[in-house]
This record gives structure tokens, C-alpha cells and sequence, in this order.
């Protein structure tokens, strides 16, 4: 919890340093593409290009998630994000394997795989925040998938090829790269 009150702290400073310095360029600054809530999306890795999807290729309750390098349509490659609560202001979501599917799960932080398992809406261990990763367009940012109980770990595509996802450490409080995802329709 000290984390999360000093990151607001830290946010609300900067928020008002920005206000004080530049009102007018504050209010000329193009809006941040929205997180497509309730809508199929497909998460592909920035760094390896390949997709999120269940090792399972279905997004049954007990599958883990991995990364592979298709776009085969019989495989369950979509996603959905529905916005469960929020924390300081942001939005909090759950992902889901498909629209009424399993949701991915914390269950173990750092350097744990991501299972899916039944939703449950009250289940902290399947909340995530949407970080945007530094260095990415703006106005269309590729995104951390950042675990809510843990905010210093994010969703990780481990290599290229058929291989896991896992919660790996955010240096410096943001993802990296390894830790960014972009979202497109399904």
C-alpha cells in the first residue's frame, strides 16, 4: 500500500509541476488511444511480434498463457478487457480469454506463469492495471499489463516461439519493452 500512496504522491507532483509550467500546451495535448473495454482485441508482443493466447488454444479454466507466432483464426487468440473497479483514478480490469471465458491470474507473483481461471469479479488476483511502456507512440501506446496486487510485475513475453508468459519484474516502476503489448481488433 505504501507503494501505491507514494506513486500518487509522486504523480500528483509531477501533474502539477507540468499544470504550473505549460497550461497551454496541457490543454493542446492529444487525447491517449482508449484500452478497447468489452471488445475483442488481440495482444501481440512488441519486442517478439507474437501473440497472447492459451497454451490450450481454446482459454479453458487451468491453461496457462503463452506467446506463439500465429494468427491461425480456429485458435483463440482474443481477449477482452472489462474495467472492475478502479485504484487512484485508473481504471482496474480483468482479461479474459474470450468474452465469458476464464481470466488470467496472478496466483504466485514474480516469476510465475499467468494461468487462467473462473472469473470472479472480486478476485484481486485477476486484476490488472494498463500501464503504457515509455518510449511508444503516445497516442497509441503499446501497454504493461501491470498485476494489481503486485504493481512492480507485469505480464512478460519470454522468448520467441511456443513459450510462456510470466510475471517478471518493471524496473524503475514502468514495463519494458519485453513487457509491452499492442492491442488490435479481433
Amino acid at each position: 500500500m505504501h507503494v501505491r500512496t507514494i506513486r500518487k504522491l509522486i504523480a500528483t507532483t509531477a501533474l502539477a509541476a507540468v499544470a504550473l509550467a505549460a497550461p497551454a500546451q496541457a490543454a493542446a495535448a492529444p487525447a491517449v488511444k482508449a484500452v478497447p473495454v468489452g471488445q475483442p482485441v488481440l495482444a501481440v508482443s512488441q519486442v517478439t511480434g507474437n501473440y497472447l493466447l492459451p497454451d490450450d488454444t481454446k482459454g479453458n479454466v487451468g491453461t496457462y498463457l503463452q506467446v506463439y507466432p500465429s494468427e491461425q483464426p480456429a485458435w483463440n487468440n482474443a481477449w477482452q478487457f472489462d474495467v472492475v473497479a478502479t485504484s487512484d483514478g485508473r481504471p482496474v480490469y480483468q482479461l479474459k480469454s474470450s468474452p465469458g471465458g476464464a481470466c488470467a491470474t496472478d496466483e504466485k507473483g514474480a516469476d510465475s506463469i499467468s494461468y487462467l481461471r473462473a472469473c470472479n469479479r472480486g478476485n484481486k488476483d485477476q486484476w490488472w492495471l494498463l500501464t503504457p511502456v515509455p518510449g511508444t507512440d503516445p497516442q497509441n501506446p503499446d501497454y504493461g499489463i501491470v498485476s494489481y496486487v503486485h504493481e512492480d510485475l507485469a505480464l512478460t513475453a519470454r522468448s520467441e516461439g511456443d513459450n510462456y508468459v510470466d510475471l517478471k519484474k518493471m524496473w524503475g516502476g514502468r514495463p519494458s519493452a519485453r513487457q509491452g503489448w499492442h492491442f488490435y481488433p479481433a
